[in-house]
């Protein structure tokens, strides 16, 4: 894995792998953008301001410039702040390009990287560090109690940052066991899930932490800082570490290299929350627009899917992130026509009578056929039924939700996507201009230009 980590070049890459990756860095970087405009991006950006330390890399949106692990902290946990970026929901579970992008980025901008570097990093992180979560991924039932995304997106970050600084095979070793080492606890399953221990805490997955960890990882390694070569392996590996009851180890390796790269299996979200709610809102969606219907002609929504969206059945959300994980409240913005992005969690929105009026006409029953399938197979599906004040009945299934790779949005999508959280920071002709970047990133002898850019005001 480390050998194949240190010979990826940017040459053995397919023309539609080299396009998929820069449509993810663009959908990145809207995701951090829209996020640094959220109350998460309010609360993380002035500890740094007062910090201040070496100009080596931009915090997005920022209007700041700040030492490389800062900036992969800061732009890590904005990418993930509105639960907008990528995922990946094969056998694993995560948010990998939160911690991959912003740490390329960060590292690329202080060691002035070309494109190539840049887009050969990601897609080699994408690779290898997502193989490491699935390969530690717990079962289903462990799951409910132990679960970890910041543990091995440590690996992805510490990856795509030391392709950038271009490590030896030893170096990279030792990047792998200092990430290993240092990768924050299995959190997730404590961030506030349960009813009684709302509001969700805004560590969330996490991203940022992963990236900071990672990149320092990645810049210790190149100094000689030496770290365990082993940290994958045995019974007493990364794996229970990371407090998972399972680890494939065929699953690190089987495939690896080939042309089917696991860029190609993510997926990018076309809402701003839990992604797990998507196929719900899908086939809401679909409902809302098919026949024409408006808020005030609703009387119920009813969500039939699996387990993991039943317990989003929250009806008295609390600030930014516990909205991303009620169900209703979304439920509720998809029939209002509200644009995801940032602008769905105003302190208006969040406080409107209307909205919560209508969040409290949703439902969520639990499907056994659809969680069996979710169990069984990974798949995300959803019936959805509505029903009307004047007595008519719309139902609605979902098997595949858009953004998924079998379901794809499409490139006018994403950009659009772009755009809208963009505008939150950027000027039309700024907007443009880092489009335009992206679409010609492999071209470019440096991305210190772009990243100028993204600064904002």
């Amino acid at each position: 894995m480390v050998e194949y980590t240190v010979g990826t070049v940017f040459d053995q890459y397919p023309k539609a792998v080299i396009e998929k990756a820069k449509v993810h860095i663009l959908d990145s970087i809207g995701c951090t953008l829209g996020g640094s405009r959220s109350a998460i991006g309010n609360s993380i950006l002035p500890p740094f301001k007062k910090m201040g330390g070496a100009e080596e890399s931009t915090i997005i949106g920022g209007a700041l410039k700040v030492p490389a692990i800062h900036a992969a902290f800061v732009n890590g946990t904005n990418a993930n702040a509105l639960d907008f970026d990528d995922t990946y929901l094969s056998d694993g579970i995560g948010h990998p390009g939160s911690s991959i992008i912003p740490a390329a980025l960060a590292v690329g901008e202080w060691e002035k990287a070309s494109g190539e570097n840049i887009i050969n990093a990601i897609i080699t992180a994408y690779d290898v560090g997502n193989r490491i979560g699935l390969a530690i991924q717990p079962t289903r039932e462990r799951l409910k109690n132990v679960w970890g995304v910041g543990t091995w997106q440590t690996f992805c970050a510490a990856i795509a940052a030391a392709k950038v600084l271009n490590l030896s095979k030893e170096q990279m070793f030792n990047a792998f066991g200092v990430a290993g080492a240092t990768a924050p606890l299995p959190c997730t399953q404590k961030w506030g899930w349960d009813i009684s221990e709302r509001p969700i805490h805004w560590v969330k997955e996490p991203t940022g932490w992963p990236c900071w960890t990672g990149t320092l990882a990645a810049i210790l390694a190149e100094n000689g800082f030496i770290g365990n070569h082993y940290i994958l392996d045995g019974e007493n590996g990364f794996w229970i570490m990371a407090g998972s009851d399972r680890c494939d180890y065929n699953k690190m390796i089987q495939g690896l290299g080939n042309e089917s790269l696991i860029l190609t299996e993510m997926s990018i979200k076309p809402y701003s929350c839990c992604r797990w709610q998507h196929p719900a809102l899908d086939g809401l969606k679909k409902i809302i627009t098919d026949n024409n219907l408006s808020d005030g002609d609703i009387r119920d929504v009813i969500i039939n899917s699996f387990y993991w969206v039943k317990t989003q059945e929250v009806f008295d959300p609390q600030k930014v992130v516990d909205t991303q994980f009620s169900i209703p409240y979304t439920a509720a913005m998809i029939i209002m026509g509200n644009k995801p992005g940032p602008g769905w969690y105003t302190e208006k929105n969040l406080h409107d009578p209307a909205i919560e009026d209508l969040a409290g006409k949703v439902r969520v029953n639990l499907d056994p056929e659809l969680d069996s399938n979710y169990v069984n197979n990974g798949e995300l599906t959803a019936r959805v039924e509505v029903f009307t004040n004047k007595g008519d009945f719309y139902s609605e299934y979902i098997d595949i939700p858009s953004g998924d790779p079998r379901n794809p949005l499409s490139y006018a999508e994403i950009e659009e996507k772009f755009k809208n959280q963009a505008s939150y920071v950027l000027n039309q002709n700024t907007i443009k201009q880092v489009i335009a970047m992206v679409n010609n990133l492999e071209n470019m002898d440096s991305i210190s230009g772009l990243m100028e850019l993204l600064a904002g005001e």
